[in-house]
């Protein structure tokens, strides 16, 4: 297989680039054709929205064995698992209230979610406040648990761990977009 995309990198003049993309998972032409936009561009912050695990790749090798694969690389960092949990906003607090009192009904996810959301635009402010109140208090619990958290060693090695990854990925991503524009130049003729 590494041969096949190396000669496919040398014909297309862009073998300079075959480290990078290898480095960075994609060791198949399929895997270098899946290849999408944000691939190749770094975020600053994190996406708002968990991505979907992409499904394992079947590779065969001999006749009647299967071979799973998956790609090798990480988009975004690992999230620090020694940080205090975010506080609930004061929906989420609402939402949670209003799920158990749903509980023993038989309503489909999907219907439930129509019901609290439709529930909470139609309360007062004055029914409003006892769970902002609340959100508030976890918010500064929150803030007052990351400042002390923030003194640890644990965070330390979570912050060198990030410089680590965008370090990494910044100058991989370099090449990959260089070599996915002359890619790209190449599919198009």
């Amino acid at each position: 297989m590494a041969q096949q995309l190396a000669a496919i990198f040398g014909e297309l003049g862009i073998s300079q680039y075959l480290d990078a993309f290898v480095e960075q998972g994609f060791d198949t032409w399929e895997t270098i054709l899946d290849i999408t936009e944000s691939d190749l561009i770094e975020d600053s912050k994190p996406p708002e929205v968990v991505p979907r695990a992409e499904p394992p790749k079947l590779e065969l090798r001999e006749p009647g064995t299967v071979i799973v694969t998956k790609r090798k690389y990480r988009r975004h960092p690992k999230a620090d698992e020694n940080a205090p949990e975010r506080p609930p906003s004061a929906y989420v607090l609402f939402s949670n209230k209003m799920r158990e009192d749903l509980k023993g009904r038989n309503l489909s996810f999907t219907e439930i979610a129509k019901l609290v959301g439709e529930n909470w635009q139609n309360l007062t402010p004055a029914e409003k406040e006892p769970y902002e109140s609340k959100a508030q208090a976890y918010k500064e619990k929150y803030h007052a648990e990351l400042a002390e958290y923030k003194k640890t060693h644990q965070y330390q090695k979570y912050m060198q761990y990030l410089a680590d990854f965008k370090a990494k990925h910044s100058l991989s991503s370099q090449g990959l977009v260089k070599a996915s524009e002359a890619l790209g130049i190449w599919w198009s003729q």
